[in-house]
């Protein structure tokens, strides 16, 4: 499992320092490239490198809010499902509470579009993982 962590900033929340549902898909973001860089799936360098996979489905429970200041950590665990990658998140705030809960599924396009199958380096670094429990 990867963690990854993240501060809220101001512009992340509404008028009561509450931050906005719509942050939560892209911290999980923030969480899954990290995720696969430190996999070696991704090079910052070469942003393109990140654009094989779409998102082809996203789910997110929220549970307890966030605030502007909070330290969040977000789980992440990833595995490849036939020619679907799935990444599931835990959103962690103050004292450690889960907060809120993400899944994303992705698959491999082409530059047309066209469905592919998962790359052998994806599937290798997601049999390394241990996917320890289904959080949603």
């Amino acid at each position: 499992m990867f963690i990854h962590r993240h501060k809220v900033q101001f512009y992340e929340t509404d008028l009561m320092g509450i931050v906005h549902h719509s942050n939560y898909l892209r911290f999980f973001e923030e969480a899954r490239v990290g995720w696969a860089h430190d996999r070696g799936l991704i090079d910052y360098q070469k942003p393109e490198s990140a654009s094989q996979f779409a998102v082809y489905e996203t789910q997110v429970k929220h549970i307890k809010p966030t605030f502007f200041g909070d330290d969040l950590e977000i789980d992440v665990q990833g595995r490849v499902e036939g020619n679907r990658l799935v990444f599931q998140y835990r959103l962690r705030g103050r004292g450690g509470e889960v907060c809120a809960l993400g899944k994303t599924v992705h698959v491999s396009l082409s530059r047309e579009l066209k469905l592919l199958r998962m790359p052998a380096e994806v599937k290798v670094a997601t049999e390394k993982e241990q996917w320890t429990e289904t959080w949603l």
